[in-house]
C-alpha cells in the first residue's frame, strides 16, 4: 500500500502534461493578487505580452494541480528556478529546499536536485515547451517514506502546450494538469 501511494503521488504530481483526452483544459490562469497596479495596490495588473515575460530568471513559488489532478492541491516553496533566454529555458533545483504540499492530509516534500534544458515557442498567450535533456534527481518524501523520482518525471512539469499569463514580475504557466506560478528572481 505504501509503495502504491508513493508511486501514484509521484506519477500524478509530476506528470504535468498527460495525454488523457477526457481531462478538460484548465481555465485561463488568473494572476496572483500580489501583482498590484499603481492606482490600486491590491488589484492585479493588466497582463503584459508574453514575449516580454519569457526572459530572465524566475523562482517557482507555487504549483497547483488542475483538472483530475486538482485533488492533489498546491505545493509551495522550494529552490526551483527557471531561466528563459530567447527560445530556450533552463530549470534548476538546488536540492536544498523542498517544495511542500499535502496529499490526503499527509505532509509531503519534493526535493529537486537537477537541471532540465528545453526550448519554447509562443503564439500569443499560448506556448509550447519541449525538453531537450535533463540531469540530476529528485526525492519525494511523505512522512517518513522517501522515494527517488527520476528527472524524466520532473521534466514533465514544464513540457507540453500551455496557456501563459504575466504581469509585473509574475508569470503563470498553465499546462493540462498543472499550473506553475513564478515570480521574477
Amino acid at each position: 500500500m505504501r509503495q502504491l501511494l508513493v508511486v501514484a503521488i509521484a506519477a500524478l504530481m509530476l506528470a504535468g502534461c498527460s495525454e488523457n483526452p477526457s481531462v478538460k483544459e484548465p481555465s485561463s490562469p488568473t494572476l496572483p493578487e500580489t501583482a498590484p497596479t499603481a492606482s490600486n495596490p491590491t488589484s492585479a495588473a493588466a497582463p503584459s505580452p508574453v514575449s516580454n515575460c519569457l526572459n530572465g530568471r524566475y523562482q517557482l513559488v507555487r504549483f497547483v494541480g488542475t483538472g483530475e489532478k486538482g485533488a492533489f492541491g498546491t505545493g509551495e516553496g522550494g529552490d526551483v528556478v527557471v531561466t528563459f533566454n530567447d527560445g530556450s529555458y533552463l530549470l534548476q533545483g538546488a536540492g536544498r529546499d523542498p517544495i511542500e504540499f499535502s496529499v490526503a492530509g499527509l505532509p509531503a516534500d519534493l526535493l529537486v536536485n537537477g537541471t532540465i534544458i528545453g526550448d519554447y515557442h509562443t503564439d500569443g498567450s499560448k506556448g509550447t515547451f519541449t525538453v531537450a535533456e535533463s540531469t540530476g534527481s529528485a526525492t519525494l518524501a511523505i512522512g517518513w517514506i522517501k522515494e527517488p523520482v527520476s528527472m524524466a518525471q520532473v521534466e514533465n512539469a514544464l513540457a507540453g502546450d500551455a496557456e501563459l499569463a504575466c504581469a509585473n514580475d509574475a508569470l503563470i504557466v498553465t499546462l493540462q494538469d498543472l499550473r506553475l506560478e513564478f515570480v521574477k528572481a
